[in-house]
């Protein structure tokens, strides 16, 4: 069992023929407890390659190893635990997807859905929970984000930032291992910005593993232990904060920052 909770190796993801090139041999390691946030000009493969940890995005070439299995692999091998013998498993991606919560830019709420039914729909029908169970949590999710008095209302009756403060706490309530979040306040509001960040930054100090793809680069600085800088589809560099914004080597990474800092 490898050491890393994700893997990615030599990541592609071409369209038109190859002549569009997402993403061109990303790769990079992802351990527990890990915040790493990816930042980049827009267009050089930040969503595509969040996207892809998940198989949203399904990959053109490469591997990607999550819990010691490639999920890109329609069939892998393992060692059956009774009979100690190798076997043939079909993968099933949505068991993996399952380990994965994913935040969006947009919120994604049921509009036809109190904000406890949005909460709860996932946990009762895939994981089967007892509905009292699955209300007691989400309702245990909404109060730590301040939103416990919202339980009731229906997503229009909602500001952006406490939109996608329940669309983070409904990704916890499936227990996921890793949270992915694409650009989870570029549609807000600034003002609503911060209440989004605090949310994440609570969830990183509780030892989270988190890939973020971000503009905001104060939380990248603050928050992050790892960060990825890409453009063009290819990982330039990565690094601690501190090495990324105080001591960046690449040329296009240190023009990138002269323009968002």
């Amino acid at each position: 069992m490898s050491e890393h909770l994700i893997e990615v190796k030599d990541l592609k993801k071409y369209y038109n023929k190859g002549e569009i090139k997402a993403l061109d041999g990303v790769s990079v390691n992802i351990d527990k407890g890990d915040v790493m946030v990816v930042i980049g000009p827009s267009g050089s493969g930040k969503s595509t390659f969040l996207r892809s940890l998940n198989l949203l995005e399904e990959p053109t070439g490469g591997s990607i190893v999550f819990d010691g299995v490639d999920i890109t692999r329609p069939k892998y091998r393992k060692v059956d635990e009774k009979t100690g013998k190798t076997v043939t498993v079909k993968l099933d991606i949505d068991q993996h997807r399952r380990k994965m919560g994913m935040v969006f830019q947009h919120f994604n709420l049921f509009p036809h859905m109190t904000i406890l039914e949005n909460m709860t729909l996932a946990p009762v029908e895939v994981k089967h929970v007892p509905r009292a169970e699955a209300e007691e949590k989400a309702l245990r999710l909404l109060a730590r984000v301040g939103l416990g008095d919202r339980a009731d209302a229906y997503p229009i009756q909602l500001s952006g930032g406490q939109k996608q403060r329940v669309a983070i706490v409904r990704a916890l309530a499936m227990e996921p291992e890793v949270m992915l979040f694409d650009e989870p306040t570029s549609a807000l509001d600034p003002e609503m910005v911060g209440e989004v960040l605090e949310v994440m930054k609570q969830l990183a100090q509780e030892g989270m593993t988190m890939v973020v793809v971000t503009h905001e680069m104060g939380f990248a600085r603050e928050v992050g232990n790892r960060v990825l800088f890409m453009a063009d589809g290819r990982l330039l560099e990565q690094g601690s904060p501190a090495d990324i914004f105080e001591r960046p080597q690449n040329p296009r990474l240190r023009d990138f920052l002269s323009k968002v800092l």
